[in-house]
Formats: C-alpha cells, sequence, structure tokens
C-alpha cells in the first residue's frame, strides 16, 4: 500500500524553498516502516477505587486524634467541654457539657473537622454535637409544697412556726 504525500510540509520536515524545491517530509531517525495502530504498545488504565477500605475509628484513636487536634489548634479550654464518641456510619457524636458549646465549637468546626479526617484516614467524617444539658421545667409549687420542701433541709422550721403562728409559710 502506498502512502499519499501530504500537500503541506510536516513539521518535523525542514522547509525547502527556492526553485524546483518541494516540500518533503523527511523520515524520523530510529521509524522504519509506516506507523498503524495495530503497532502501538497497550496500555492498560486501571480506574482508582472510588472507596478505599478505611478500617473503623476506634474510641481510644478518636480520643487521641481529639486531643492532639485540641493541642494543635490550641483549643483545648473549648474541646474540654465536648467529649467525642465513635458514632455510626463514620460520624462523630459530641456530647456537649454546657448550653454554650455549639455556639462556641461552630466557628472551629471545620478546622477540627479538616484536622480528624487527615488524622484517621477518614475522608468522609463527620461530628454531630449532642446538648447533654437537661433543661428544668418551670413548675409553681403551692406554699404548702414549698413548706415540705424547706422541712426537709431544715427540720427545725416546726419550732419556728410554732413561735410565730400567725406568719402563714
Amino acid at each position: 500500500m502506498e502512502r499519499a504525500e501530504p500537500s503541506a510540509p510536516s513539521p518535523t520536515a525542514p522547509l525547502q524553498t527556492g526553485e524546483g524545491a518541494e516540500a518533503k517530509p523527511t523520515a524520523l531517525p530510529g521509524l522504519a516502516g509506516s506507523i498503524s495502530i495495530a503497532h502501538l504498545p497497550q496500555v492498560k488504565v486501571e480506574a482508582p477505587a472510588l472507596q478505599a477500605e478505611v478500617k473503623p475509628l476506634t474510641q481510644e484513636e478518636l480520643n487521641l486524634y481529639w486531643q492532639q487536634t485540641a493541642d494543635e489548634l490550641q483549643l483545648q479550654n473549648l474541646m474540654e467541654k465536648g467529649k467525642p464518641r465513635v458514632g455510626e456510619h463514620g460520624r462523630i457524636e459530641i456530647d456537649a457539657q454546657s448550653t454554650y458549646f455549639f455556639d462556641d465549637f461552630k466557628p472551629h468546626r471545620i478546622d477540627v473537622m479538616e484536622s480528624l479526617r487527615k488524622k484517621s484516614g477518614m475522608p468522609l467524617l463527620d461530628c454531630k454535637v449532642n446538648p447533654l444539658y437537661i433543661e428544668k421545667d418551670e413548675v409553681a409549687y403551692s406554699p404548702q409544697d414549698k413548706y415540705k420542701a424547706m422541712l426537709q433541709v431544715n427540720p427545725k422550721l416546726v419550732e419556728l412556726r410554732k413561735l410565730f403562728p400567725q406568719i402563714d409559710y
């Protein structure tokens, strides 16, 4: 099979100028014959694994990474108020010791999680803050209920009431 010569010079061939000069590509050294797709080396391309094997995070590792992160980011006072624990599905649950922990932790959450993800090797690690404080219900006590509660604290209140019977407790 004959090759048709190109009408334009190839980028590797020198351009000849002058009378009777034709632009002919020169052969590249080291290439003998024609180039075909059949002679190209086969390259095997493997797709990267979408999900690498990740070992589960243990509570001891999490406590260690939490302390290291607190030291690195200089957030010891803040991070001592929240205790992390390993939750389900790659999530850390942080038990808040005070009502203000979530508001104080919020601006530092991204930096803390980035550091924990890097240390644990779990790029999808996430956290959830659980409030542990209990909201107290406001209960209106009757005067008799208050008097009974005060008697449990100080039983000598009975003697005081005998001294001043006109006072309504």
